[in-house]
């Protein structure tokens, strides 16, 4: 009861306002999980005509093949590979004051769900197998251009909703909740209502019922596009600038997300067995209502994930509890394996694994926006959609595994007729076949994250190291607010009074332990005494591993804080230097002598090899530089004013003329912008570096004699009724 008073407490009390450290309010929480209803119910759709061997509507219903599916699938794959590249580019480049990611929540369900009225009211009775073939085909290309803008920037929306990691794990936890409602809502409701309509292998249950449930969840999908915000750490200046080529390579550098990537391509047989509960109702009892039950219930497994998630991210470290989901998936399918003849029994197995799959809507999305701030803090650009087209190199293997299932299929007879299914003996095989390539494909996908180790305190010393950038962009842009002096410096001093703690002599901790159950336990007195010398030495063994792990993670911070102390970061230092001297007018004289000068240099020692490879590289960044300014600047380089843009993005918009002149000067200044930019990146960078060296050395301490006030200001902030957050 006393726990129920306390969240209604909290919730009503910041249902308007985020707590204090936190940017989300409840209300923003709320719109973010309606929002994530109606994306449900709009893939809940999509999923129905997915290129998949085991889709009903296009297997069972239309009759076509399944390999036929996956060749079209491959074929749709590789036309990803430029839907991706372009999206990508669209994405991450985008500058609206909604943010990046919500005009296309609000814009991209209403042509998906218009293609797909489209596709499954056409005429297929009439229809020959080819005509099928052509029209399915012509309608997956259609939506596979525009679904991922819908769904993609939904999932990177939650991402970047606030940048407390541990605040992010609560809001994803929550909104998971709330969003889960919507396949237990449709895995209820469907089965009842397809008794009408024929069933599932009727084309009129996708006209009548399917549809009308994407229409709706297109329009409960507006609450999040206009209810949240996009919070990111960076300057208030900083302005996004990303090339393709430029942004794949910079993610490939990031270790932790070519483990997340190979993981999946290995892990590609864990699903194999998802199909069985369906076909188990649809092909064997043909008991629809007892499925619309089953299936309901089946949806309190994920809410159920939602709520303990938390609390188990909290105790287990994100890379222990992908560890333990996998080991229990191993555990529940294998028993699976031998209880899909008796669909009760099956189904308990069943709901214990959907629960331990739903712990990855939550720590799975957290790992993933811990992947993205990692790769912010090695690069120094943040980059969303870029991560789907550095994906495209898996293209290969994912075309390759993708026969497999089908593959399968076909070798048990299952092509245009699915009522073979009918036959129990087929099902059953086929059945204990697929949950066996499920076993293999959980066991193998855990290999990866044995060497995962993005922790927890690492990534809380990589936000700090991003705010410590932030704040010296914002001081010289004059934009610099208390809320950031106060965020930042409070980690950077936490960060040090860590470095200063004494380590914890763990031995003697452990030893009190033993010292404390050693303790006499004669009557009521000595038991609680013993009992709190017990509680106490263990707490004490706790905090000294916390300490320990911390001590280990701040690191990351005192690195950044201290880098220009480094020998060979002061070295590069000199060098940047060196080519601002040159002059911006005078780079394109750059001859072939400077990359003969860096080959030259000597390579006897450790140190000689890296300074080597630094000129290399450096004097062949500063030839392309030189070629791309004579090809771009013929008649002499001169930088872009940045107030053309800014005039451009103030000229007028209301009128139909008057946007699509303010359109074409913004793309004027942009592209004038962005071929500056590309011609002379690596004399920008040097630039940068000088920069940040003199701002550390000069400016931090002048920012450090603003926490007083910026301090002050942020309490009577907190104090008084404000807006939730901070978007960016």
């Amino acid at each position: 009861m006393d726990t129920a008073r306390s969240v209604v407490k909290d919730v009503t009390a910041h249902w308007k306002k985020p707590g204090k450290g936190n940017f989300v309010s409840y209300k923003e929480v709320l719109n973010l999980g309606l929002g994530g209803m109606g994306q449900n119910f709009v893939t809940f759709m999509t999923g129905y005509l997915g290129l998949s061997a085991g889709n009903t509507l296009l297997g069972s219903t239309l009759g076509l093949r399944p390999m036929h599916l996956q060749y079209m699938a491959m074929v749709q794959t590789v036309m990803g590979i430029f839907f991706c590249i372009l999206r990508g580019k669209i994405v991450d480049n985008t500058r609206t004051r909604y943010g990046r990611f919500r005009p296309y929540i609000a814009l991209m369900g209403f042509p998906i769900v218009l293609l797909t009225a489209i596709f499954i009211f056409l005429p297929f009775e009439t229809m020959t197998y080819t005509s099928k073939l052509i029209a399915t085909f012509a309608f997956a290309i259609s939506v596979s251009m525009v679904l991922p803008l819908f769904t993609d920037t939904y999932g990177e929306l939650q991402t970047v909703i606030t940048p407390n990691s541990e605040e992010r794990t609560k809001v994803l936890a929550i909104n998971a909740i709330i969003f889960s409602a919507a396949p237990t809502i449709t895995g209820f409701i469907t089965p009842l209502l397809t008794q009408l309509t024929g069933g599932y292998t009727d084309i009129r249950t996708y006209r009548y019922i399917v549809v009308p449930i994407a229409v709706l969840g297109v329009g409960m999908n507006l609450f999040t596009a206009f209810g949240c915000k996009e919070r990111v750490v960076t300057s208030q200046s900083y302005v996004q600038k990303v090339g393709v080529l430029e942004g794949v390579k910079e993610i490939y550098r990031n270790k932790h997300w070519w483990l997340r990537t190979v993981a999946g391509w290995i892990g590609f047989l864990e699903g194999a067995c998802g199909v069985i509960f369906g076909w188990v109702y649809i092909y064997g009892t043909q008991d629809m209502g007892t499925y619309a039950v089953l299936n309901t219930v089946l949806g309190t497994a994920s809410g159920i994930a939602m709520v303990i998630t938390p609390f188990l991210m909290k105790r287990l470290s994100n890379r222990t509890l992908l560890l333990v989901h996998n080991g229990l998936n191993v555990v529940f399918v294998t028993l699976m394996a031998f209880t899909f003849r008796i669909p009760i029994l099956f189904f308990i197995f069943l709901y214990l694994n959907s629960l331990v799959n739903a712990l990855s809507i939550v720590y799975g999305q957290a790992m993933h926006s811990e992947v993205k701030d990692y790769q912010q803090y090695i690069s120094g650009k943040r980059m969303d959609f870029m991560f789907g087209v550095a994906g495209l190199i898996g293209t290969p293997v994912t075309m390759l595994t993708g026969l497999v299932i089908p593959y399968v299929y076909e070798c048990m007879g299952l092509t245009t007729n699915y009522d073979i299914l009918y036959d129990p003996y087929v099902r059953n095989t086929m059945f204990y076949i697929l949950c066996v390539l499920s076993i293999v494909g959980a066991v193998i996908n855990l290999i990866p994250f044995a060497f995962y180790s993005l922790s927890r305190e690492k990534h809380r010393n990589i936000i700090k190291v991003l705010r410590y950038r932030a704040l010296f962009d914002d001081y010289e842009e004059d934009c610099l607010t208390s809320e950031e002096i106060v965020l930042a410096i409070d980690g950077i001093r936490e960060g040090y009074r860590i470095v200063n703690a004494p380590d914890p002599d763990m031995k003697a901790l452990k030893a009190a332990v033993q010292e404390a159950k050693a303790l006499p336990h004669a009557n009521s007195e000595e038991k609680a005494a013993r009992k709190q010398a017990i509680q106490s030495a263990r707490k004490a063994i706790s905090d000294g591993k916390k300490l320990i792990e911390q001590k280990g993670a701040v690191v990351i911070l005192m690195d950044e804080l201290s880098k220009f102390t480094n020998p060979e970061m002061i070295y590069r230092v000199h060098r940047a230097q060196d080519m601002l001297a040159i002059g911006l007018t005078h780079l394109s004289g750059m001859s072939d002598s400077v990359l003969e000068q860096a080959k030259a240099l000597p390579a006897g020692t450790k140190q000689e090899k890296d300074t080597r490879k630094f000129e290399i590289s450096r004097a062949k960044a500063m030839l392309r530089m030189a070629r791309r300014i004579r090809r771009h600047y013929p008649e002499g380089i001169q930088e872009p004013d940045p107030a053309t843009l800014k005039a451009a993005l103030d000229m007028p918009c209301n009128t139909k003329q008057e946007r699509k002149a303010r359109a074409a000067a913004v793309k004027a200044a942009e592209r004038e912008l962005q071929i500056f930019h590309k011609c002379v990146k690596p004399w920008q960078d040097a630039a940068k570096l000088v920069r940040d060296e003199r701002v550390s050395r000069t400016i931090y301490p002048e920012i450090e004699k603003m926490y007083d006030q910026a301090r002050d200001e942020v309490e009577q902030m907190d104090a008084a009724p404000a807006v939730a957050g901070k978007g960016i």
